[in-house]
Order: C-alpha cells, then sequence, then structure tokens
C-alpha cells in the first residue's frame, strides 16, 4: 500500500540516490506517490497556509495543486515567450531528481500564467505580470486513479536535504489524513447577502450602455472591411464584503460548469484569479499535439441545431479554425486531422468546438504559445489590427483575462488553457470580464446578450444566486 513506506526506508533510498547524483549541492525534486485524494479537501488544508497556490482540476487529464515556490520568475515587456523557454530550460536542466518515477503524470512540474498581451508602454496600464513562472515547492499531481506527492528545493548537504525529505513526509502524512484532520480554516461566509446580487445587477446594467457603444463600434468595424472579426470584452466590478469560499466555488463549478478546467492562481490572499476554462489552447502528450477551435455561443437551453445552422457562429468559428492550421503549417506540421464539428455544453453555455490532432516528435512549447496565442477567439483577425483596436476601444487593461495559463514538465509535455469564465479578487473588490466575437452578420443586440450570458454563468456560482436577471 502507498501509505505503509516507511520514513527510514523512503529517507535511505533518497539518500543513496543523493550520494550517487549529488556531488555536494543543488537543486533537487523528490516525489513519493500517495494514496487516491480529493482534491478539494486537500485545497482546504493547505490554501491559507502558504502565501502563493496554484490549483488546476480537469475531469479527464492531469491535475494538480501547487504550493510555495522554490524557483520563480515575474516579467513586463517583449520577448517573454522566450524569457519563459529559458526559464523552463534552465531550471530543467539544474533539477535533480532524487526518485524515480514510472509514471509519466508525475514528472516535475513547472507552472505558468501570462497576461493577455505584453505590458508595453500604452494607454492602458496593467497591474499584473506579463509572465509568472514558477517551480513550485510542493506539488501534488492527481491523473486517472493515481496521485504523487513532488518536493523541490536547493540543498547545501544532507543535513539539509533531511529536512526536506522531513517536510515532504510531514505534506505526505496531512495529505493521507486530510479526510479526518479537515477543519474549517478561515471562517469563510457560505453567502452573500441580497445587496451583492443588486450591485451586480446595476453595474451590469451600467455596463450594458457602455458595451452597447463598443460592440456597436466593432460592428462598423467590420461593415466598412477595417477587420474581419474582433472579440469586445466587458468587465464588471463589485465591492466585496465578504471574503470568498473558493473550495465552495470550485465544488460549485465543477458540478454545474462540467467539462471545464477549474483553475485557481492565488498570488497572495488579495489576489486572486479563478475560474472554470471551457477552452484548452493546447495540450502535448508526446507524440501527441491537440488544438482546439472554441468560438460560436448559445444558451444550454436553447436547440442546439441553431448554433450548428448559425452563418455567422459558423464564419466566427472558421476563423478560428483557419488561424489554428496556419499556425501549424508555420511551425512545419502539416499531418494534422480535423475533427467534426459539434456543439459542446459546459454548464449554461454551449460553444461550436473542432478539435486538431497532430503527432509531433517534439515541439517547444512556448513557440506554440508565441504562434497561436491570441487566437481569433479571443482576439480578431487581422490578429495585430485586431488587437490594436481592443486596446483603443476597450477602457481597460485584460490583465489575465484570455491569458494563457499551464503547465510543462520536464519531459516537454505541456498542457495550457485560456483564462476565462472567471474572475479576479483584487483587494476587496471582485472583477469579471466577459465578451463576445464579432463578424459580418452580428446583431447588437445579441452580441450584448451573449456578454450577459459570460457574466451570469459565473457570477451566480459565486454569489448563490440561481437566476441573477
Amino acid at each position: 500500500m502507498k501509505n505503509d513506506l516507511k520514513f527510514t526506508d523512503f529517507l535511505k533510498d533518497v539518500f543513496s540516490s543523493f550520494d550517487k547524483k549529488v556531488e555536494n549541492s543543488g537543486l533537487v525534486s523528490i516525489c513519493v506517490e500517495i494514496p487516491l485524494i480529493d482534491l478539494f479537501k486537500v485545497y482546504e488544508l493547505f490554501i491559507n497556509k502558504y502565501p502563493f497556490s496554484s490549483f488546476w482540476e480537469e475531469s479527464d487529464g492531469i491535475s494538480y495543486i501547487a504550493l510555495e515556490k522554490c524557483k520563480y520568475l515575474t516579467m513586463d515587456g517583449p520577448k517573454r515567450f522566450e524569457v519563459a523557454n529559458e526559464f523552463n530550460s534552465e531550471n530543467f536542466k539544474n533539477l535533480i531528481n532524487l526518485t524515480n518515477e514510472t509514471d509519466n503524470s508525475a514528472l516535475s512540474k513547472i507552472i505558468y500564467l501570462l497576461s493577455f498581451s505584453e505590458n508595453l508602454n500604452n494607454n492602458l496600464s496593467s497591474d499584473v505580470p506579463s509572465l509568472e513562472a514558477i517551480l513550485p515547492k510542493i506539488l501534488i499531481i492527481k491523473s486517472n486513479k493515481n496521485c504523487w506527492l513532488r518536493i523541490n528545493g536547493h540543498v547545501e548537504s544532507k543535513s539539509s536535504l533531511r529536512t526536506l525529505i522531513e517536510e515532504i513526509w510531514t505534506v505526505r502524512n496531512q495529505v493521507i489524513n486530510s479526510g479526518s484532520e479537515l477543519i474549517k480554516l478561515s471562517g469563510l461566509e457560505t453567502s452573500f447577502d441580497s445587496p451583492i446580487i443588486d450591485d451586480f445587477l446595476s453595474s451590469l446594467e451600467t455596463s450594458n450602455v457602455n458595451s452597447k457603444k463598443v460592440v456597436n463600434k466593432g460592428i462598423q468595424l467590420i461593415e466598412k472591411g477595417i477587420l474581419e472579426k474582433i472579440v469586445l470584452a466587458s468587465r464588471i466590478k463589485i465591492k466585496l464584503k465578504n471574503k470568498l469560499d473558493l473550495i465552495e466555488i470550485l465544488k460549485r463549478l465543477k458540478k454545474n460548469q462540467p467539462n471545464t478546467c477549474r483553475y485557481i492562481w492565488k498570488r497572495n490572499d488579495k489576489d486572486i484569479l479563478f475560474g472554470a476554462s471551457p477552452e484548452k489552447l493546447f495540450s502535448f502528450t508526446k507524440p501527441n499535439l491537440t488544438l482546439e477551435a472554441l468560438a460560436g455561443t448559445i444558451s444550454t437551453n436553447s436547440n442546439f441545431k441553431k448554433l450548428l445552422k448559425s452563418s455567422k457562429d459558423l464564419k466566427e468559428h472558421n476563423y478560428v479554425i483557419d488561424y489554428l492550421i496556419k499556425c501549424l503549417e508555420v511551425l512545419k506540421i502539416k499531418n494534422f486531422k480535423k475533427s467534426d464539428i459539434k456543439v459542446n455544453s459546459f454548464g449554461d453555455i454551449s460553444h461550436l468546438q473542432t478539435l486538431i490532432f497532430s503527432k509531433v516528435e517534439n515541439i517547444c512549447p512556448f513557440e506554440l504559445l508565441k504562434k497561436i496565442h491570441p487566437s481569433p477567439a479571443v482576439c480578431g483577425y487581422p490578429k495585430n489590427a485586431a488587437l490594436d483596436w481592443i486596446n483603443t476601444l476597450e477602457s481597460f487593461s485584460r490583465g489575465n483575462y484570455a491569458s494563457p495559463m499551464g503547465w510543462v514538465d520536464a519531459s516537454g509535455n505541456a498542457s495550457f488553457l485560456l483564462a476565462i469564465r472567471g474572475a479576479r479578487y483584487i483587494d476587496e473588490n471582485i472583477e469579471f470580464t466577459a465578451g463576445s466575437g464579432i463578424v459580418s452578420g452580428s446583431v447588437l443586440e445579441k452580441e450584448i446578450d451573449e456578454i450577459k450570458l459570460k457574466f451570469e454563468s459565473i457570477v451566480k456560482q459565486i454569489f448563490f444566486a440561481k437566476n441573477p436577471r
């Protein structure tokens, strides 16, 4: 049994590996397999014990909890994909694994969060870095019915190595006993007063007035042939009197928005990005590369045949497919296949979805990111012109909205999503951002309804409102 491992045997094995692989000091990684866990219970146990944490949960794929920073980098400005690649290569080159894992899911991982665009000198300054790259100190990984606990740290001697081993063993025991040890750590409220709902509705009404002006301008740009597509977003900001119970929100997102990836990036107690993204940018598990085109939106309560026959939505979707294929061709990846287009549901909202598959021996995740982000699904076409108009028309910096978040492991496997269908808790306020894609045939009121639908899909998971209309 995984929980029958004895500390003395574990200590002996790691010390033996250290003697063989490390001369005097170095950056080391230690991993131990653990019994199957409930990620929510474990995250609740640790979320307030560490200033930084990140959460990533997929229904089919690798999920993780990351706690504390071992190595990290934040930066603004250009060349962030190149810098991320250098950080990735340097740390995995220096990282010495002292334990042997037979499952690739257990490999060391570095996690990343980027902003929507590089923070250059423009009218809208961003308060989030262009790039955040973190080798977590503690990483709890779950894949299928297997779980692992990994710790990373710099050791100077066997004495400091023993301290690291004792720490992973302590965390291991806490994780194994999480069901019995779990207590409510922070006295968080479990509901919100009706005035919060009123604040949202009031903010939504104000936002709709502004959104109509911006979206109407986008429609004009399309009609004049200046752009073929543009995605324009709106933002609502609400003052909160209550703290967020992130664990309960995660549970509701998993239950009410299946097929999504639930994510959290907690910089500190006052700055937390979270949500349930329906959109994967790409996943790469050697040699399988999968890209996703997700565009075209309808309420899940509607007739899906409308979406499949909507010339406007199909046009919006096809821009994304064509763009992704061109990106693959630029990267000299030509042996790809497309899935049939289908409607996939993510809670209240359904989208047109097409998957693009390819087999490649190796690919740099950051080169791929640089090519495909931002895609027409969240930006527009032509890309550079659409970006310029987004910066002109939107009255806020997107920050991490619609930005890439993901991980890369020691073998080069990677997975990145788009941070959409979420919110940011910042200094006792909560920000919601949602957008819609505008192409030829777009109708103003329908685009406003789409933005409203996307706002409500996340808001009611937080405010417990069954229907905040």
